[in-house]
């Protein structure tokens, strides 16, 4: 038994270890901020959502802070609201853990912090005038329930304006996003911190504007980026970028838990708290979806009472294209187009810089038919050139729309649109931008035991020279013979090429079997 007790005695007089929460520091905002944008590839020819953004960017902040000597927690307050923690880095101390605060200054917010405690209800009676008291919440945001000196009731409930008045806002909201990072066991000191993370609810596209001269020979192309963020966060005066390519992107950084966050802590749902709520017998059911996301909450300070009302969603108008130029830089296998000057990337809006500026580009204007179902379709006309210095160009092309307008004996007159895809150096473009005009096609068929023979007239009503192509994809399924010109060979297809004069016609023929 004495054995027992020593030890015992031993951890009685042992000093007791009491677990310390790690200091608060507190970082307001960055001094400086950069921001990448990287295009959505899935998007494909679909416009930029401009509410939901599909795409992300990278953002650094630089930062600068005193910390107290050993472990801290770094509020990072400002940041993106839809920022993916779990992509946060931070360099200038060593992080240990990193969360996002989603208890934001709302009306959800505020009604779970005060949860158990005082507010002042106040009413609005068209005929009594306006009241206040006293009252104690009770419940959590999606049914909220006050006791006042009248008794238990829901809020929102009674038909009259109401709205809660609380005593001043706890220290663990936050009127913008905030992030937490606890540092390990460090010196202390003033230190410069650049905190960098992936953010969702960002995207970018270009957008071409060509000019073609009267013959249809050169091309004048003018190129803007279009870059959108639906982000809460206003970033001033930032270093600003676009990435143009598909990068791997690990499965990690595509959460978007940050935006669902912040809409599950600014919505408040009244339309649930009022009674009766609906039972079993009531006949026919209909489940109703959740409602929009309420509008962003304006937080007036009333000494230092918080009141919070309602706003309207303001929309910002789209600004001005910008007179600066992108300039294009190497990215590994990716092209980087860096904007010259700071420019604030501002929340839920849009802006554009030009990225190409009076690029004068030789080509051609070539009408063109692609064979379906073994007979060509009707002719389209595109201007196709080779991405390269010598030609006028020679600059990785980002996937976007372009806009094509011809001088003519009338002036500068729009001709068409067109889709490009993502076009490297010395790649060929083709830009089709409508059917042809004044190129015609007229196909005769006959059936034959070795398959069907055709005969193609091309005929141009042009008062001038044009230039037609036919292609004949490479298809195992049907076989090609007999063809009555010569066709040049290209990757995945042959073509045929003709130059036809002013008011002129062309003939081919060819056996086709077992078209689909």
């Amino acid at each position: 038994m004495r054995r027992l007790v020593a030890p015992l005695l031993l951890l009685l007089a042992a000093p007791m270890v009491v677990a310390q929460t790690a200091p608060v520091v507190l970082s307001p905002a960055p001094q400086q901020v950069g921001v990448t944008l990287y295009r959505d590839p899935d998007r494909g020819e679909r416009k930029i959502d401009r509410d939901d953004p599909s795409s992300f960017a990278l953002i650094t902040e630089t930062r600068t802070i005193t910390l107290p000597p050993g472990v801290a927690t770094i509020r990072f307050e400002g940041v993106a609201s839809g920022i993916v923690p779990q992509s946060a880095i931070m360099f200038g101390t060593d992080p240990r853990e990193r969360n996002r605060d989603a208890a934001l200054l709302s009306q959800a917010g505020l009604v779970d912090a005060f949860t158990g405690q005082r507010v002042v209800l106040r009413r609005t009676n068209p005929a009594t005038g306006e009241t206040e008291e006293r009252a104690t919440i009770r419940s959590a945001a999606d049914r909220l329930i006050i006791d006042t000196p009248r008794g238990a009731e829901a809020v929102y409930c009674s038909g009259l304006a109401q709205t809660l008045i609380y005593p001043g806002a706890p220290a663990t909201l936050a009127a913008k996003p905030v992030l937490s990072m606890t540092t390990k066991d460090q010196p202390g000191g003033t230190v410069t911190i650049t905190l960098a993370y992936i953010a969702t609810g960002f995207d970018w596209d270009a957008t071409y504007v060509g000019t073609l001269d009267e013959a249809g020979a050169r091309l004048d192309l003018f190129a803007w980026l279009t870059m959108a963020s639906a982000d809460e966060t206003s970033f001033v005066d930032a270093t600003t970028a676009a990435v143009a390519g598909r990068i791997n992107r690990s499965d990690e950084t595509r959460d978007d838990t940050a935006r669902a966050a912040i809409s599950a802590a600014r919505r408040l749902n009244t339309a649930s708290q009022c009674w009766p709520a609906g039972t079993t017998s009531d006949v026919p059911y209909i489940s109703i979806p959740p409602p929009p996301p309420s509008p962003p909450m304006m937080m007036e300070m009333a000494g230092e009472d918080i009141v919070v009302t309602g706003a309207a969603v303001r929309r910002q108008a789209m600004a001005p294209p910008m007179a600066i130029t992108a300039e294009a830089e190497n990215l590994s296998d990716l092209k980087l187009y860096r904007v010259p000057i700071p420019v604030t990337v501002a929340a839920k809006s849009q802006k554009q810089v030009a990225f190409l500026a009076d690029r004068r580009i030789d080509g051609s204007l070539i009408y063109r038919s692609r064979l379906s179902f073994c007979k060509p379709d009707d002719p389209e006309m595109l201007f196709r050139f080779r991405n390269r210095k010598r030609d006028g160009l020679g600059e990785p092309l980002p996937a976007g729309k372009v806009i094509l307008y011809q001088m003519g004996a009338r002036g500068r007159q729009l001709v068409g649109e067109a889709t490009l895809a993502d076009k490297t150096i010395d790649e060929e473009v083709d830009l089709v931008f409508g059917g042809a005009q004044g190129v015609t096609i007229d196909t005769e068929s006959q059936q034959a035991k070795d398959g069907t023979h055709y005969t193609v007239t091309v005929r141009n009503a042009q008062p001038f020279p044009v230039r037609y192509e036919m292609e004949f994809m490479n298809d195992p399924n049907a076989a090609l013979r007999n063809v009555s010109v010569r066709l040049a060979s290209k990757p995945g297809k042959r073509m045929w090429t003709a130059a036809l004069a002013p008011n002129s016609e062309a003939k081919i023929s060819y056996v086709m079997s077992e078209c689909r």
